[in-house]
């Protein structure tokens, strides 16, 4: 199998970092040929511009884009890694879906046919961290709105298979202990996905599957991890 990484955080000591390595470890180590495009250590440009308008326009594809497109035409599973900002992708990943998924080569629109998903062979994981709590962002129905504009409406749009999404809350107060059970979990998800288990379908609110200790400024418990698996 061919996975591809998709990393998206500028801090290289954050947990996103060390999720990435581990993913990306565990996914070699099950035999896997890993491509890890970080994105931030690429310098990738993520403004789609008028002269890149202009090119696909000549039917030219500007080369950086077409190195990344090359990457997710060869992958049999995409993972993507990246922190929460304002409920959704950083700049930078955003860019990166602007200019990568293109008409033509993710879907193809026809004014007679409508959308056509191009990338019907490959599925898609995405793991998110954030600094609120899971349970804040449940409650106001922000997860499931999340799974929907970043996945259904981005990779299902292209034809991409679901393989998860794993959202981890209050990233910055977790202890070592909790980050070890996280680590672990995101693995034993990688491994159901390579094997092609059955899928767990949760249609809306995410399973609860791990507690930690309130921050000092809280009262209650609060959930730190919240999964939409599929398989």
């Amino acid at each position: 199998m061919r996975h591809a990484i998709i990393y998206a955080h500028p801090n290289p000591k954050s947990f996103s970092a060390v999720i990435c390595e581990r993913i990306r470890d565990l996914s070699k180590e099950l035999g896997n040929v890993v491509t890890v495009r970080d994105l931030y250590k690429a310098n990738f440009n993520p403004v789609l511009s008028g002269q890149d308008f202009q090119s696909l326009q000549n039917g030219v594809t500007p080369k950086d884009i077409l190195e990344e497109q090359k990457i997710i035409k060869s992958a049999d599973l995409i993972t993507v890694i990246f922190p929460l900002w304002w409920t959704g992708y950083p700049a930078i990943l955003k860019g990166y879906i602007d200019r990568v998924l293109l008409n033509g080569f993710a879907y193809q629109h026809s004014t007679k046919t409508g959308i056509t998903p191009l990338l019907t062979d490959k599925k898609v994981q995405i793991i998110t961290t954030m600094g609120a709590s899971v349970e804040e962002y449940e409650s106001s129905g922000l997860i499931d709105a999340m799974a929907r504009t970043m996945f259904d409406n981005v990779w299902s749009f292209c034809g991409c298979d679901d393989a998860g999404m794993i959202v981890l809350g209050e990233v910055p107060g977790m202890g070592d202990k909790d980050r070890i059970s996280v680590l672990g979990e995101i693995e034993e998800t990688l491994i159901r996905t390579m094997a092609n288990s059955k899928p767990h379908h949760k249609k809306t609110t995410p399973t609860q599957k791990n507690k930690k200790k309130p921050a000092p400024a809280k009262t209650k418990k609060t959930k730190t991890l919240a999964k939409r698996t599929r398989g």
